[in-house]
């Protein structure tokens, strides 16, 4: 059985927690194989390692989901929404068959219109849609099912999965929702009225992202926090949810309730 560790250098430099992990792993007869930068080592793997933060969590599932690849992550970070071991708990891996296997949703962008053809974006936790660095409000029109639920001015809008409640539209006043619900997240960033609020939404729902106003605003397109896209004029983004999920390995006893209740201290 093919376990992948997907190491953040930054975080465990002296590669001392990845170490003790392949030992434990490797003495309850587990094959292990660190990733070098090649998506290939994925393929085959029962499971993936993430070691590190809450964004290495992301880009190890951004290459493990399409390929129906569990991942399981050891907190080294600051935020550890996502991560269900910490380096002092690692003996747990020898039992690493016995975890629940938990699927989450994923969504999908497909960029339609405007001026040059783009593949569909992938996220785990959000995508996010700003004004960049300029000083000035971005309007967004949202639709969903072809249905109008009005225009947001602000800094941006977060569209995210109940796992990504957790992310970058918690810090933007959205909810707290239970990774195991799936369902879609609208959430506007600084809106510009005291009437905006976050929508949950049903997962079969379309969301219809189309900027306005674009001759005067830049606005960009990000997918769990990776490089900003800029939106081209007549350009607009249709999200749901994606017909592949993310697996995710968790411990028994893995308590995301008490997971946010000792972040949010």
């Amino acid at each position: 059985m093919k376990i992948v560790l997907f190491t953040n250098q930054t975080k465990d430099p002296t590669l001392t927690v990845s170490a003790a992990a392949a030992a434990v792993l490797l003495d309850a007869g587990m094959d292990c194989v660190r990733y070098d930068g090649c998506d290939d080592v994925f393929e085959g793997a029962y499971a993936a390692l993430s070691l590190g933060g809450d964004g290495t969590f992301l880009r190890c599932a951004q290459i493990a989901a399409p390929r129906g690849v569990a991942v399981l992550g050891v907190h080294m970070g600051h935020t550890g929404y996502l991560s269900r071991i910490y380096p002092e708990r690692l003996e747990k891996l020898k039992d690493l068959t016995s975890f629940s296997v938990k699927k989450r949703d994923i969504l999908k962008a497909q960029l339609i219109g405007g001026d040059i053809k783009r593949d569909a974006l992938l996220a785990v936790n959000d995508f996010v849609f700003s004004r960049g660095m300029a000083v000035q409000t971005v309007s967004l029109e949202i639709s969903v099912d072809g249905h109008p639920i009005g225009s947001f001015m602000g800094d941006g809008v977060i569209v995210s999965t109940a796992t990504g409640s957790t992310g970058y539209s918690l810090s933007a006043g959205g909810p707290v929702a239970d990774p195991e619900l799936s369902a879609l997240l609208v959430t506007p960033i600084c809106a510009h009225t005291s009437r905006s609020h976050s929508f949950i939404l049903s997962p079969e729902r379309v969301i219809s992202v189309e900027p306005s106003h674009m001759e005067r605003r830049e606005i960009f397109l990000s997918a769990d926090g990776g490089e900003p896209r800029r939106l081209t004029p007549g350009e607009k983004v249709e999200i749901q949810v994606s017909e592949t999920p993310l697996l995710c390995l968790e411990p028994t006893e893995s308590d995301f309730f008490e997971n946010v209740r000792i972040h949010r201290l």
